[in-house]
């Protein structure tokens, strides 16, 4: 069942000229469509975490990279024998060592802060963001964040009054900028209006995708639950300092309790 129908205004631009944000100007109009027996709450969820145009924009990447990231079997090396195809077992301890050692170390908050940056407008910081991640990434992970930058990019050349993005992508073409992944992703989710939370899910579930087309039989993709509980634990860790909207409304109210107590 389609749940979302999106009608794009393209009448006016997004962003003024020099990448500005317009004031007054219609934004892209949204409705989720839930089931008879689902709550309002619940359809939102199930939008945020399906959105399936994003696997149609990430097409050219599931069909031309192994990874961004992660990697499910290493680098061919010479050899009389083929290698044999790697096993569910082995995917799986490797997926459970990426995501509980590398993505939710150090290399998480690139995404989040790239996101941050995007949400701001702020073309700078996501230049010196794209910059900084290169010392962080391994040669082959280097090589395959900018093949899949550049791509994404490439899928997106046509949207109109693309402001933030379409000054990245100039810095980007005339080799001011690497390029990586995260700062394109996070820009085309803005773009796209995407929340940090469906930025994160959406990431996760391409490198999946990338990693099961190892296996000599299809794999299932992965649960709902095991991709929100991840994205969940990424907004949350302190290093990332976010704090979402009912924990600022917290924080305010419990802030005006402790000043009216004194």
């Amino acid at each position: 069942m389609i749940r979302l129908l999106q009608r794009m205004d393209d009448t006016q631009p997004r962003h003024a000229e020099g990448g500005a944000s317009t004031s007054g100007q219609p934004r892209h109009q949204i409705t989720v469509l839930a089931d008879a027996d689902e709550t309002a709450e619940n359809a939102l969820e199930d939008w945020s975490r399906g959105l399936d145009w994003v696997h149609w924009l990430f097409s050219s990447i599931r069909q031309r990279q192994a990874g961004i990231h992660f990697h499910a079997v290493d680098l061919p090396q010479p050899s009389l024998y083929p290698r044999a195809p790697i096993t569910r077992q082995a995917l799986a301890a490797r997926w459970e060592n990426f995501t509980q050692t590398e993505l939710r170390g150090a290399l998480g908050l690139p995404l989040i802060q790239a996101w941050q940056a995007a949400r701001d407008q702020d073309l700078p910081r996501l230049l010196e963001l794209d910059t900084a991640l290169q010392s962080m990434l391994t040669p082959r992970a280097h090589t395959d964040s900018r093949e899949a930058g550049a791509r994404l990019l490439q899928g997106t050349r046509g949207a109109r009054y693309q402001g933030l993005l379409g000054r990245y992508r100039t810095e980007q073409e005339e080799g001011r900028t690497p390029g990586h992944f995260f700062m394109v992703w996070a820009a085309v989710g803005h773009f796209f209006q995407l929340s940090l939370a469906s930025v994160i899910a959406e990431y996760i579930r391409l490198e999946w995708d990338l990693a099961t087309r190892h296996l000599p039989t299809p794999a299932n993709p992965l649960s709902p639950s095991g991709i929100a509980s991840l994205t969940s634990h990424l907004m949350h860790t302190p290093a990332q300092r976010l704090r979402l909207l009912g924990e600022e409304e917290s924080a305010d109210d419990e802030k005006r309790q402790a000043m009216s107590g004194k």
